[in-house]
C-alpha cells in the first residue's frame, strides 16, 4: 500500500511538470519574446513582437491596475482618471482590469517615462505608423506622410475585415448595451457586446499578432502630431461610445489636446523598445 502511495505521489508529480512545461514560460528577455511566449514585466504588461516594426506592442490597454502604480510615485498628479463617471447607473473603467480612461496624452508619456526609469528599459507611446502595422494596414501608407493625410482614406476596412455591422465578438463598441442606457445616444444596429460603457482588457479575441482591443473599448494615443500646424496628438482604434462605421475604420485617426483629460473613452497602449 505504501509503495501504491508513493507511486501516485510521483505520477501527480511528472504531471504537474508536463503543465509547467506546456504552459509556455514567458520570455527571459524582450528580445526572445514571441506571440507565444510574451514578455512580462514588472506590472505583469505582456508584450509581443510585431513583425514590419522594431518594437513590442502590450498585448493590452493600459489598465487601472498598471496606472495606479505610476499614481502612487506621483502623489501630485491628476486623479480624474479614479472617477470617470456614469452612463445611466453603470460606471466607466470602475474594474483594475479595465482600459484607464481620463488621461492626457501626456499623462501617458509620463506613465511610459516612469515605467522606463522604473525597469531601465525603454517604453513609448506607438507611433502612428506602428499603430497601422499592427492593425494591419502599415503596407498600405505612407510611413512620410502626416496621420491628418491619411485619415480615413482607406475605406471600409476594419480591424476585423469588411463587414458591416461588426460580427459578433469584434469588440466593444456602442451597441445596444450602450444604448439602453443612453437612448438618445446612436448605436450600431443589431451589435450587442454586453457592455454599456468599458468591458475588462482582454475580453474580446485577439488580432492575428495576439493584440487585444486593437478596436472599440478605448481610443488609444500615438506618440505623433496629428498636423504638424495643429498641436493635437493622433488617436486610433474607436472606443467603446462609437457607432459611426467611418470613426472604426483601421485607417481613421482620431485627435485630442495633449492636455486634455475629459474624454472617458481614451487611453493609452505602450510598446517597448527592446
Amino acid at each position: 500500500m505504501k509503495r501504491l502511495l508513493i507511486l501516485i505521489v510521483l505520477i501527480l508529480c511528472v504531471c504537474q511538470s508536463i503543465r509547467g512545461f506546456a504552459g509556455n514560460p514567458p520570455a527571459e528577455t524582450p528580445a526572445t519574446a514571441t506571440k507565444e511566449r510574451p514578455f512580462v514585466n514588472t506590472l505583469g504588461m505582456k508584450f509581443v513582437p510585431v513583425p514590419g516594426t522594431k518594437v513590442l506592442f502590450c498585448i493590452h490597454d493600459t489598465t487601472n491596475g498598471n496606472y495606479r502604480q505610476f499614481a502612487k510615485d506621483n502623489l501630485g498628479g491628476d486623479k480624474s482618471w479614479m472617477d470617470a463617471g456614469k452612463i445611466g447607473d453603470v460606471p466607466v473603467s470602475s474594474g483594475e482590469d479595465h482600459p484607464v480612461v481620463c488621461v492626457s496624452w501626456m499623462d501617458a508619456v509620463g506613465f511610459c517615462g516612469w515605467l522606463s526609469v522604473k525597469e531601465s528599459r525603454t517604453y513609448r507611446l506607438p507611433t502612428d505608423h506602428e499603430w497601422s502595422v499592427a492593425v494591419g494596414i502599415g503596407d498600405q501608407e505612407d510611413s512620410a506622410a502626416t496621420p491628418a493625410s491619411k485619415s480615413g482614406k482607406i475605406k471600409d476596412v476594419y480591424p476585423w475585415g469588411r463587414r458591416w455591422p461588426p460580427p459578433a465578438g469584434a469588440g466593444n463598441f456602442a451597441d445596444s448595451e450602450y444604448q439602453k442606457k443612453a437612448p438618445k445616444e446612436p448605436a450600431i444596429e443589431g451589435y450587442t457586446d454586453g457592455y454599456a460603457t468599458t468591458s475588462p482588457v482582454m475580453t474580446f479575441p485577439p488580432n492575428s499578432l495576439g493584440l487585444y482591443d486593437m478596436s472599440g473599448n478605448v481610443w488609444q494615443f500615438c506618440q505623433d502630431l496629428m498636423n504638424p500646424e495643429h498641436r493635437t496628438r493622433v488617436k486610433r482604434g474607436g472606443g467603446w461610445n462609437v457607432a459611426a462605421r467611418e470613426r472604426l475604420w483601421s485607417s481613421f485617426r482620431g485627435e485630442e489636446r495633449q492636455d486634455e483629460r475629459v474624454h472617458w473613452a481614451t487611453g493609452f497602449r505602450c510598446v517597448l523598445v527592446p
